[in-house]
């Protein structure tokens, strides 16, 4: 019976960490939750209460005590300059309205992949970003150097959306070989050289960006959470097996001593 006892003080002990770390799951739940409200907002055209919502989120944010459970200062520069900047383009009404929607997937993007555990929603963007840098290729092969700059400007968009999410999930020598390439295109260095070398590096971009999409560092649980759950499991498996083996050893000793009588 003391041995039960002690199993039952072991999970009551552990109670109050898995709770936590739970509450800490449904705090970021909930955050996601919201700023994903504001993202079909402003999807609508209804930027106003995008903007109210995504004050909204800041408060929560503070009352969830959202900044103490974030892994790095990477996370916490990453949701507060995309928050800020969803939250200016929303107000600023002369903006298109294309770029004042981005900004906020920009921001909801941000949100998913601190929060997922895996197949963050910036993956999924991964088809339309790959298919713009292949029209960037073909502007090069033909020779058109008008519709480059074009299709420079619009592949730069589409990574510039995922760009802060990209630098939370992917390990970072990744992410900086595709600023690296992401610079270089810009230079007037790239445009002086011969076709055959743009091609040559453009080959090599693609590949860096193929790597960052194929080295998402997400994995299948929370680790905090895992963490307990393992060691939960362990320590209540080691105590009944310790209870086991004491029953067993009090039976053999009972036996022994019925066959000494």
């Amino acid at each position: 019976m003391r041995r039960i006892s002690l199993l039952f003080m072991i999970i009551i002990c552990l109670f109050p960490i898995i709770t936590y770390a739970a509450s800490d799951q449904a705090g970021w739940e909930k955050l996601d939750q919201i700023s994903d409200t504001a993202l079909q907002l402003a999807k609508n055209e209804r930027f106003e209460e995008a903007k109210e919502v995504l004050t909204y989120f800041s408060k929560e944010f503070l009352k969830l005590h959202a900044r103490e459970q974030l892994k790095s200062a990477d996370e916490l520069r990453a949701i507060t300059i995309t928050h800020e900047g969803a939250l200016k383009t929303l107000t600023a009404s002369t903006l298109p309205t294309e770029e004042r929607i981005d900004k906020v997937i920009q921001f909801r993007l941000v949100v998913d992949a601190i929060h997922s555990t895996h197949q963050p929603l910036w993956s999924e963007m991964k088809e339309p970003i790959m298919e713009a840098f292949q029209q960037l290729k073909q502007t090069v092969e033909r020779g058109e150097q008008q519709a480059f700059e074009t299709s420079l400007h619009q592949f730069l968009n589409q990574y510039e959306i995922i760009e802060p999410s990209v630098k939370i999930d992917v390990e970072p020598e990744w992410a900086k070989q595709v600023d690296i390439d992401l610079q270089r295109l810009q230079t007037p260095q790239f445009r002086q050289l011969s076709q055959d070398e743009q091609m040559k590096q453009l080959n090599d971009m693609e590949q860096h960006l193929q790597a960052v999409f194929d080295h998402v560092k997400k994995d299948e649980a929370d680790s905090s959470l895992l963490w307990v759950m393992i060691s939960t499991g362990s320590i209540i498996i080691l105590t009944l097996t310790y209870v086991g083996w004491r029953k067993y050893r009090g039976e053999k000793e009972k036996n022994r001593t019925h066959e000494q009588e």
